[in-house]
């Protein structure tokens, strides 16, 4: 849901009243940017490297399908084809949220798209009314949700990977046991050298 909110706000960034002085222009742009990296890199482990994903991965990918397969025939039904991103932005912002998407489409289906539409919005409105800047809490959320997928990987997963060069989230599994913040390395009282534990 994530992954959906952050595109569909990046996408209308042409409307998005942007900060005074050249200081917050400059963090909200690099917020608004590596929101959208890290949003790209966590869509491409959960899609392509799921083994470097929590355990539950699986949830993701049926997600993944059945978001897809909802946008698929959203757009079918608007009759919208190659008509840009943009475009195909307004019309699922447009979409009416107030009524929640599970009364709609009962609990089978585990799309997230208008979830995320509703997520993208609230952070639009949230950032109008009370002066939040949506880019600085994404940027914080998508911190968050590369940290927890770190810390939720099975070790050996990470060792394999580290061992053909590894990925970004393997080395902040890395970063977070040096700061002691896993519980897959343990320190023993008295002992200077941490032991990697492997196969909890």
């Amino acid at each position: 849901m994530w992954h959906i909110a952050t595109e569909l706000c990046y996408q209308q960034h042409e409307k998005e009243t942007i900060p005074e002085g050249y200081d917050e222009q400059r963090k909200h742009y690099s917020n608004r940017e590596f929101s959208k990296i890290i949003s790209d890199y966590m869509m491409y482990l959960l899609i392509l490297q799921p083994g470097l994903m929590s355990e539950v991965a699986g949830i993701g990918k049926i997600r993944f399908r059945d978001t897809l397969a909802e946008t698929h025939k959203f757009f079918q039904r608007k009759r919208i084809y190659n008509m840009g991103v943009n475009l195909a932005t307004e019309y699922i912002l447009d979409v009416n949220s107030e009524i929640e998407p599970v009364d709609v489409k009962g609990d089978r289906s585990k799309s997230v798209l208008f979830d995320a539409s509703r997520l993208a919005k609230d952070l639009t409105r949230m950032e109008k009314t009370h002066k939040k800047d949506k880019w600085e809490i994404l940027s914080k959320v998508w911190v968050e949700l590369l940290c927890y997928a770190a810390c939720h990987c099975d070790s050996t997963a990470h060792v394999e990977q580290l061992s053909r060069g590894g990925e970004l989230i393997n080395f902040v599994w890395l970063l977070m046991a040096h700061f002691g913040l896993t519980d897959q390395f343990q320190i023993n009282k008295g002992d200077a050298r941490a032991k990697l534990i492997i196969g909890e």
